[in-house]
């Protein structure tokens, strides 16, 4: 399912291509024959909160990454409605992690998922999640980049 994520996702900061997107994590998931998905990821220091600790956005985006990758190994393209996090304990910067996340629900067109962030077999973090499909929408819509500075950002007044 690596075409629909490159199709769809090329771009992503957690998870795109470095050609595509400069900034991204570049994370590489592995689809495992039970329909989960895996990843490991080296923590870095631009994105930490307190010092020496990864931000808590930056946990949460790692298992909503892992949790829309999942959804593409069963050839689904949804968007994310809800996302609980639970943080067990701190990541650290420079740690190495692994986040898995699996299907655990279908419904019409809602998914719910679990994922898991744990280093050296501790759990970090967990999440649930509720997707909802996004196939019309993808298709119907034309996304158009924003203008943006010399760093990236787009002009306050175009977000309003």
């Amino acid at each position: 399912m690596a075409g629909l994520a490159d199709s769809l996702h090329g771009g992503c900061m957690a998870c795109g291509g470095a050609d595509r997107n400069p900034t991204s994590l570049c994370l590489a998931f592995t689809y495992c024959p039970d329909g989960s998905v895996s990843a490991v990821h080296t923590t870095g220091v631009q994105h930490q909160g307190y010092s020496g600790i990864l931000h808590g956005g930056m946990v949460s985006t790692l298992l909503d990454a892992a949790m829309t990758h999942c959804l593409f190994a069963h050839g689904i393209s949804a968007v994310t409605a809800e996302l609980l996090v639970r943080f067990v304990a701190p990541v650290k910067i420079g740690q190495r992690v692994e986040l898995t996340a699996r299907l655990v629900e279908t419904k019409r067109r809602t998914y719910r998922l679990e994922a898991r962030l744990t280093c050296e077999a501790r759990l970090m973090a967990r999440a649930t999640a509720k997707f909802l499909d996004a196939s019309r929408l993808l298709a119907s819509q034309s996304i158009h980049a924003l203008p943006s500075d010399e760093h990236g950002c787009a002009p306050s007044h175009h977000l309003a």
